[in-house]
């Protein structure tokens, strides 16, 4: 039913990379030697790699001197995916060779004359790391091999296991600029929470005072970090909440109930859920003369996965003890973002790219999921939603409306934003964090250090 890609750890340790960034500049010709389209002025490449849990895709991005997106060949970015690393896990050379034919094709998208200075990166989901330090390893050191012979410019600190907060805030850039926020001050901007598979990612703008007063942590997390886009340094809280992602919540709630019956699956459904290794055994209620699914019993479950009365060190938590970043204007508007917008597809109250929509439709959607009486009248009711996800419709609804509302503090009443894709220029992009790693590249000077 979600269609997600990320995965977030946040108790596992990644140190942020640096890049010393090199902006490509190229002649002022019209094609190449091989007829293919050449940089015009001081146009920019970069190529960015995305190894998630359900694809590997290539992005492809094409900057003027003033980091606005330009097209390639009449689209904002090149774009191609395959299948995730999750299928190489004991094959990493067949990774590399998965990698080597979608880096064929990002090459063939770029000029010949600008590829030496053209970055290329690859950032992997850290679902990468629950496949075990070695096998992960063996994954990276394939493709570290793969990009030095490439004949774009490649340096071993921009092939990395991408956090879920920089993550998140790549995300937050990507739909920022794409609404023409980017380059204002951080009050115009807007909140960007999104769900992936294994964490939900919290993104806002706040001021500089308020970044200056955050609270200091004795464990050393970091919750609010420092991203230059177009000319304009953006104090941005970002947290990757774990383990509240799509598949890592159902594992979290399942787990109370596992071998006995839950609230929270639609009628008519036994089975099994699988998440990396762990089988939860997936029994509806009616099947035991109980009540069957039903909305208040599985919000207490899934309010009992929050962890809603974890101990709060500092002042303002959100739920499991998260320290929220003490709000502001940069939290005025929320948009929803991958896993939230497709809750809200599956049930057509986020039917459009880009829906405004308030909190208490997810809660209707809730309660529709999770009243139906067989799992023939809950397809019937969202036809759209895979066979293979419907058991979990109840759950999931349920979980983003009590997230949200119960977690997060947000009104019932708030309107907000769904969004899949924004328009730019006249045509409508994808929503993902590649765009705003590339952005925040081609941001920087000479002199400056960027992570991805």
């Amino acid at each position: 039913m979600l269609h997600v890609h990320a995965a977030d750890m946040h108790t596992i340790n990644i140190s942020a990379v640096g890049i010393d960034t090199n902006p490509a500049t190229g002649l002022r010709q019209k094609v190449d030697n091989n007829g293919r389209e050449a940089s015009v002025g001081n146009d920019r490449y970069v190529v960015v790699f995305n190894a998630g849990t359900l694809h590997t895709e290539v992005h492809v991005f094409r900057f003027d001197e003033n980091a606005n997106l330009l097209k390639i060949d009449g689209k904002l970015e090149f774009f191609e995916q395959d299948s995730s690393f999750k299928s190489y896990a004991e094959n990493p050379q067949g990774f590399a060779n998965l990698v080597t034919t979608l880096l064929k094709k990002a090459v063939s998208a770029v000029p010949t004359n600008l590829q030496p200075e053209i970055p290329l990166i690859l950032g992997a989901e850290d679902e990468l790391l629950f496949l075990g330090e070695e096998k992960s390893g063996k994954i990276l050191q394939a493709v570290h091999d793969l990009f030095k012979k490439s004949s774009l410019l490649y340096k071993p600190e921009w092939v990395t296991v991408l956090p879920a907060a920089k993550q998140g805030a790549y995300l937050w850039g990507t739909i920022n600029y794409l609404l023409g926020n980017v380059a204002s001050d951080y009050s115009k901007t807007v909140a960007v929470l999104a769900q992936e598979s294994a964490s939900a990612q919290m993104t806002y703008a706040l001021s500089a005072k308020a970044a200056a007063n955050a609270p200091m942590f004795s464990n050393g997390e970091q919750y609010i970090a420092m991203h230059h886009l177009k000319d304009t340094n953006y104090y941005l809280y970002s947290h990757g909440y774990f383990p509240y992602g799509v598949y890592a919540l159902r594992a979290e709630v399942l787990k109370y109930t596992n071998d006995t019956y839950t609230y929270c699956v639609t009628n008519g459904y036994n089975g099994q859920f699988k998440y990396y290794g762990e089988a939860y055994n997936v029994m509806q209620a009616l099947h035991l003369n109980a009540t069957g699914s039903n909305y208040e019993k599985c919000k207490a479950n899934v309010m009992q996965a929050l962890h809603l009365n974890a101990t709060c060190h500092v002042k303002n938590c959100t739920f499991n003890g998260v320290w929220n970043g003490g709000g502001g204007a940069g939290l005025d508007r929320l948009y929803l973002a991958r896993g939230f917008y497709d809750a809200g597809s599956d049930t057509n109250i986020a039917g459009k790219p880009r829906t405004e929509l308030r909190l208490l439709d997810y809660e209707k959607a809730a309660k529709m999921a999770c009243e139906v009486k067989s799992f023939e009248e809950a397809h019937i009711l969202l036809p759209v939603v895979d066979l293979v996800e419907l058991p979990y419709a109840c759950l999931d609804f349920v979980f983003v409306y009590t997230m949200l509302v119960d977690g997060f503090g947000f009104d019932p009443m708030m309107m907000l934003t769904a969004v899949k894709e924004v328009e730019y220029t006249g045509s409508l992009m994808t929503v993902q964090w590649p765009l705003g790693a590339a952005l925040e590249l081609v941001s920087s000077n000479n002199t400056r250090k960027d992570d991805i």
